[in-house]
């Protein structure tokens, strides 16, 4: 019952994660290099696109900061004894193979979500 629970918890973590990262990545307008007034006009004329856009991203990378956070545990000698490890391991899995498809897809943006993420889940752990 209690790795019913965990692998549950785990399956909405990482479907916010994915889903808040990819749905900010198409969220948030793309400026193109010769026309910054037209990116310019998409984020005044429509500002809670992007305030959601921006909250998705942040929901996003935090959720994505708990799963650093068990890989951190995994590779620590001092958490040897976590339950559920190789559970923990087929979702570290999972989450890379999402982090791979969100860099093809976003590019940049992706980019700087991963980087926090692994910023924000190692900080977590100090």
């Amino acid at each position: 019952m209690r790795l019913a629970y965990w692998v549950y918890k785990r399956f909405i973590l990482l479907t916010v994660a994915y889903g808040g990262v990819l749905v900010s990545i198409s969220f948030i307008p793309k400026p193109s290099p010769w026309s910054i007034s037209s990116f310019i006009g998409e984020v005044l004329f429509s500002p809670l696109k992007l305030l959601v856009a921006i909250l998705l991203f942040v929901i996003g990378f935090l959720a994505y900061s708990l799963f650093v956070r068990d890989v951190v545990r995994i590779c620590n000698p001092r958490y040897y004894h976590i339950s559920f490890k190789t559970t923990r391991l087929f979702f570290v899995f999972i989450v890379i193979l999402s982090w791979i498809h969100l860099l093809i897809t976003g590019g940049m943006l992706a980019l700087l979500g991963l980087v926090l993420a692994l910023w924000y889940g190692i900080m977590d752990m100090i």
